[in-house]
């Protein structure tokens, strides 16, 4: 039997190339100071000849982990309605934005507010990741303070109201509740419902200043009745809907917080005859544009969430790399994709 060829190594890829031991390691390992071309070259010689780095050997003489942990609700592991598609189009970008480093992703599922401060803090103290990635941001989140106070690298999709400076992507949440209630009141809608998550995150009280100012605008008197608070749901939506149409006088207009939302408001008035392009507009809040779709397709405020989620990553890593998280926000406005004229016909 032919004895198996030897395993390559970092000395093995420095013979190849002609660079130093140094420089390879630097370029495995994602270094900035390593060009791109320098990179490229070590890189293709490594996939010739099928080289693994050996993450465990590597955390040994580091005392890192090389993982990125995400925190992920146990309603999405659970298929919760398609939550789940959100989520794995946010681990996919992560894991693109990650690739080329030595880091990989690890998942931890949390139950809740509590559960995901005491998942985080377990992180932290058991050394079990080197960075944090997470979501669903509080008005004041404790777990921000935390790993503020800690010094711990962390990047978040979505900003905290009550927190220091910190990493993040965010959506301007504000500014696209806006433009979809005023874009309904230009439409003729009077009565505009805005069906939304939890006032507890941050980006719901983002979504109701920008509904607020924009019927402040109109001369519009904001009815607490109109804001439907709820998940992130299509169950949510429908029930929204027929309780929205149920009222002495009804919304119209629909300004939902997601396309799952949005889904559920169009079962809601199909159900109670209420024809959508012409006695009701709904307006959604798309990452995958699941709306253009529905029927009838909704005008929609288009977000790309896997394009974001690579920002994470790469935020992540310059953060690994020493940056201050204060340089590092990326804050953008969703596309506005017309699919309807949105007016009130009587």
């Amino acid at each position: 039997m032919r004895p198996a060829a030897p395993r390559p190594t970092i000395k093995t890829l420095s013979e190849m190339t002609g660079f130093s031991i140094a420089t390879v390691s630097k370029a495995l390992g994602n270094s900035p100071v390593v060009t791109e071309a320098t990179r490229a070259a070590i890189i293709a010689a490594a996939e010739q000849v099928g080289y693994q780095a050996s993450l465990r050997g590597r955390s040994l003489r580091t005392g890192k982990s090389y993982q990125i942990a995400v925190l992920m609700p146990l309603s999405v592991a659970k298929s919760h309605e398609w939550d789940g598609v959100e989520y794995a189009e946010i681990l996919a970008g992560i894991a693109e934005g990650l690739e080329g480093s030595p880091y990989r992703i690890a998942v931890h599922l949390v139950r809740d507010a509590a559960d995901s401060n005491a998942v985080v803090r377990s992180i932290v103290e058991g050394h079990l990741a080197d960075g944090l990635i997470f979501s669903g941001i509080l008005h004041d989140d404790p777990r921000i303070a935390y790993l503020g106070e800690r010094g711990f690298p962390f990047v978040t999709l979505g900003r905290g109201h009550g927190a220091g400076q910190h990493a993040f992507v965010d959506i301007d949440s504000d500014w696209a509740a806006y433009a979809a209630t005023r874009r309904l009141i230009e439409g003729g809608h009077r009565r505009i419902a805005l069906v939304n998550p939890d006032p507890s995150l941050a980006y719901s009280l983002d979504r109701i200043a920008g509904y607020s100012r924009a019927l402040a605008e109109a001369g519009l008197s904001p009815d607490p009745a109109l804001i439907a608070d709820g998940d992130l749901t299509a169950r949510h939506g429908k029930a929204a809907a027929l309780a929205l149409t149920a009222l002495t006088d009804p919304a119209t207009g629909f300004v939902c917080v997601n396309e799952s939302t949005a889904l559920g408001v169009l079962s809601g008035l199909h159900e109670t005859g209420v024809e959508v392009g012409r006695k009701a507009s709904v307006i959604a809040y798309d990452d995958i544009n699941a709306s253009a779709y529905f029927w009838p397709p909704l005008t929609t405020f288009l977000y790309p969430l896997e394009t974001l989620s690579r920002v994470l990553a790469q935020f992540m890593l310059r953060l690994l790399e020493g940056e201050d998280p204060a340089t590092l926000s990326h804050f953008v406005r969703p596309g506005l994709i017309i699919r309807q004229d949105d007016r009130l016909h009587p």
